[in-house]
């Protein structure tokens, strides 16, 4: 009989990478400090940690940082005569954080002006050339290219969505120069060019760095095969997401968000709410059965178009720094202490104040708590870090301010994603995950009027189990601005959702994926004068289906008005049963705590049995989080080993 691989899934956070391994129907778990200086150590450790594994499914946070860092590798970006500064303009809009700044701050343009080249050429909407791409020009492109020596060079020129012509011509004439030259039509072949240029040169910028980590990677855990966990919630092959980065933006959060369909599955519950508080960040996202998927991926203030899972993320984590500002008011994050030196009460050189240091203060982590099963906390530098804050009253006080002015900005994180759609919170669970999540989840759902909490099994490596129970996907698209003018489907639809789906298949295959596949094809639609999309599956009622969500989304519906299919995108995914992970907990028998930490019990939730109950307010405790039961809320231990918390 043939053994199964054994698969490994590791994500990479801003203070612990955490790594689970499946092999021959056993789980194994483990959680140790992220190597900042280089991401790829911590995971090779891990993997080695765990035993080797024939299949590593990785999230990394390198695309994400490079980002928000500002420290992509130069390019050169080439588009059309007169569109040099379509980086600078980009959209009207203004960031609402300068809402009333007399001065906007300057927009990121990626690539300086003095990289940014033009050709004297023109297609028009419907891909006809206008004005044709001479071969001189092309010898003068590619001698001013040679002078500027990029790293990558990103080409976007104006309609090449509707003909590729001449951006091929652009690729072909380049080829000397031996740098990756990415075009806009293979890339994003939509329209909105701010949008199309924006991630042609965000993706250029993260290709040398992406290639070199990957490679470093491949190389330390060398025979295992490394595939990357991308921001739409599947993985691609190592060999595509060192061509496309930029999909990788979202690729550790992506995993939490399938983590939590899974329980949402093994609970029979069709929605829920989920957040994630890491050691950075909290991911906060309404999770349905049907993944919800958005075109564009924002990061650092950049819409990049590229597919991800619908999730919002604020700067608060575990690790995130406290501090009074100029004008007295108390601030948690976005600064952040990392995994080195990391919160004070880590003992490993930190003093600044952490929501983890407030936490200890509070009570909620007891003496005996070993993060990760080996990393103790010092309570003793905790309650020296919350007090030298600039406190305004007791230690205790200002942690629990610490803790409220978190609770807040999470509350607000988690009202964008419902209340703000028309989405009443009150109605559904919420599903805590990450190291921190399940000590703020009792205030948490209180301040939104939440009366139920779901506590996944592991929740501190709730992404890392996402990712393994993940499959292959490859997701494609084109823009085709149809009118709704016919009954059913316009003939066109079905032939470009059939390229995309060949050429997506296509791909999978040659990296050596043999399937089976299955495709989900849908539109983006739109009523005509609108500026944005809806999403839907493409079938024949894609209209009546367009207008039922818009109604849910915006609450109103006009059929009368006529609609535009602005993209058709189709997704190709490896079929696969998902793991069904083995219960280890006792059958029988009851909770017994295994001490009490300043009068409250706290229990070892790997010897809670099945059916056992508990009454806040107490503490349970596990390999990668710890679970904060407040008073006026009980547990019970469901026989899936979900925790499901009431409010009494």
């Amino acid at each position: 009989m043939k053994e199964r691989p054994a698969i490994a899934a590791i994500d990479v956070g801003g203070t612990f990478t955490d790594a689970v391994l499946w092999r021959d129907g056993k789980l194994s778990r483990c959680k140790l400090p992220t190597t900042p200086e280089n991401p790829a150590l911590g995971v090779a450790a891990a993997l080695k940690r765990l035993g080797g594994s024939d299949l590593l499914v990785h999230g990394t946070t390198t695309a994400t940082n490079a980002l928000l860092e500002g420290k992509l590798a130069p390019i050169a970006f080439v588009t059309t005569k007169g569109m040099r500064d379509v980086l600078a303009i980009g959209r009207q809009n203004r960031d609402p954080r300068d809402l009333y700044a007399i001065v906007p701050r300057q927009r990121n343009e990626l690539v300086p002006h003095q990289r940014r080249l033009e050709v004297d050429e023109r297609l028009g909407p419907d891909g006809s050339v206008e004005r044709p791409l001479s071969d001189g020009d092309l010898r003068r492109l590619a001698v001013q290219i040679a002078t500027l020596k990029p790293a990558a060079v990103a080409v976007c020129l104006i309609h090449s969505y509707a003909n590729a012509v001449h951006e091929h011509a652009v690729r072909d004439a380049l080829k000397a120069l031996g740098v990756p030259v990415v075009l806009s039509s293979d890339l994003a072949p939509e329209f909105r060019e701010y949008e199309r240029s924006l991630v042609t040169a965000a993706n250029a910028g993260l290709i040398p760095l992406l290639q070199h980590y990957l490679e470093t990677l491949t190389q330390s855990v060398s025979p295992t095969r490394v595939v990357i966990m991308h921001s739409a919630g599947g993985w691609l092959p190592a060999e595509i997401a060192a061509r496309e980065p930029v999909r990788l933006a979202l690729s550790g959060p992506a995993g939490g968000v399938v983590g939590v369909l899974a329980v949402l599955d093994a609970e029979g519950v069709d929605a829920a709410v989920g957040f994630d508080v890491g050691g950075t960040s909290t991911d906060v996202a309404l999770v349905t059965k049907q993944p919800r998927l958005r075109g564009v991926t924002e990061v650092a203030g950049l819409p990049l178009r590229t597919p991800s899972l619908d999730i919002h993320t604020i700067g608060a984590g575990g690790g995130s720094l406290a501090y009074f500002d100029a004008g007295g008011a108390l601030n948690v994050g976005p600064q952040s202490a990392g995994a080195q030196p990391g919160p004070a009460c880590y003992a490993r050189g930190g003093t600044q104040t952490t929501l983890t240091d407030a936490l200890v203060v509070l009570g909620r982590l007891p003496a005996s708590l070993k993060l990760g099963g080996e990393m103790t906390l010092d309570h003793a530098l905790a309650e020296k870090a919350v007090a030298s804050v600039g406190t305004r009253g007791s230690v205790s006080a200002t942690a629990a301010a610490i803790k409220d002015v978190t609770l807040a900005g999470i509350a607000r994180a988690l009202k964008r994603v419902t209340v703000e759609r028309g989405i009443d919170p009150r109605n559904l669970p919420l599903v805590p995950f990450g190291g921190a999540g399940g000590l703020l989840a009792c205030e948490l759902a209180e301040l939104l009027g939440m009366r139920e909490i779901l506590v996944p099994r592991d929740p501190g490596l709730l992404c890392a189990l996402g990712m393994l129970n993940s499959q292959a996907s490859r997701d494609a698209s084109r823009t085709v601005l149809l009118r709704d003018g016919t009954s059913g489907l316009h003939p066109a639809l079905q032939r470009v959702a059939t390229e995309l789906e060949k050429r997506a298949t296509a791909e999978l295959r040659a990296c050596g994926l043999n399937g089976p596949f299955e495709t989900h094809a849908s539109l983006d639609v739109r009523y005509v004068g609108q500026s944005y999309e809806l999403n839907v599956p493409l079938t024949a009622h894609w209209r009546k289906t367009f207008d039922d969500a818009h109604k849910r989304e915006f609450g109103e519906a006009m059929p009368d008005r006529a609609a535009e299919i602005v993209n058709v995108r189709a997704r190709v995914s490896a079929r696969r049963k998902p793991l069904r992970l083995p219960l280890e907990l006792p059958r029988k028998g009851v909770a017994k705590p295994y001490e009490r930490w300043k009068g409250v019990p706290v229990f070892d939730r790997d010897t809670m049995p099945v059916g056992a109950k508990l009454k806040g307010p107490a503490i349970v405790t596990e390999l990668s989080s710890c679970l904060w039961l407040a008073r006026g809320w009980k547990l019970a231990v469901l026989k899936t080993g979900t925790l499901r918390l009431s409010h009494a």
